[in-house]
């Protein structure tokens, strides 16, 4: 009865862990399977179990472990391929270097990213070897509407590419990144943002958790006060 129950414990184990394993890499690969264990020499990357959920215009860090086998200390590059149309990851192709247990990776959702159920194919390229795959569970939701606005008054100190650098009386000098769609405006008028010169007295307004992240930059030269006033 106990071997039974011993059995069926271990079937049990290897159905919930063999889901996320996905295949292993490495020059080890080519040798046979040991009865038990990992094969020397070979490396297997993880994510998380459950579903990584991201809203539509938001962004979400996520972490890529491995898991190495004796003998195996490689660098192993990170690619990922069919990721949804609307999401990019950064860094574009992480390294986890020989000595670390796991890469950190930002995916960012633009407003109009596709919504749905996904799974992302992260594939690991050792210096050596086969390479190791595993796919990674992703769900875009509809853009969170209700999430937190906050606005921030200053002066533009500069402003390059999607780089804002302001200053304002309460927290001294700090910067911002610009999204992709960001409204700018002079005087309740749209513009670009050459037109947005240093000094010009901004506010600015962010959404959702992070708060570096600019969506609406309105500008003052002629008028007293702000549009959305």
């Amino acid at each position: 009865m106990k071997s039974s129950f011993a059995a069926l414990a271990a079937i049990t184990l290897a159905a919930l862990t063999g889901c996320t394993q996905g295949t292993p890499g490495g020059p080890g690969t080519a040798a046979k399977d040991p009865a038990y264990g990992q094969t020397d020499d070979t490396f297997n990357l993880s994510v998380p179990v459950l579903s990584s959920n991201l809203h539509q215009g938001a962004q979400k860090e996520a972490t890529i472990g491995i898991k190495r086998a004796e003998n195996f200390d490689e660098d192993v590059v990170l690619t990922f391929a069919d990721v949804p149309k609307g999401v990019t990851v950064e860094p574009i192709s992480p390294v986890i270097k020989h000595g670390d247990t796991d890469a950190k990776i930002t995916f960012k959702a633009e407003n109009g990213a596709a919504l749905g159920d996904f799974k992302v194919k992260v594939t690991g390229h050792p210096t050596k070897g086969r390479d190791a795959q595993i796919e990674f569970k992703l769900t875009i939701a509809a853009k969170d509407m209700e999430a937190e606005q906050a606005m921030h008054d200053g002066n533009v100190v500069s402003i390059i590419g999607n780089k804002l650098v302001m200053t304002s009386k309460e927290d001294g000098e700090h910067s911002h990144t610009m999204t992709a769609d960001a409204k700018l405006t002079l005087d309740g008028t749209a513009c670009n943002a050459d037109d947005l010169k240093p000094g010009t007295r901004i506010r600015v307004t962010t959404q959702g958790a992070d708060k570096s992240v600019v969506n609406r930059i309105e500008g003052l030269d002629k008028n007293l006060d702000f549009a959305s006033l």
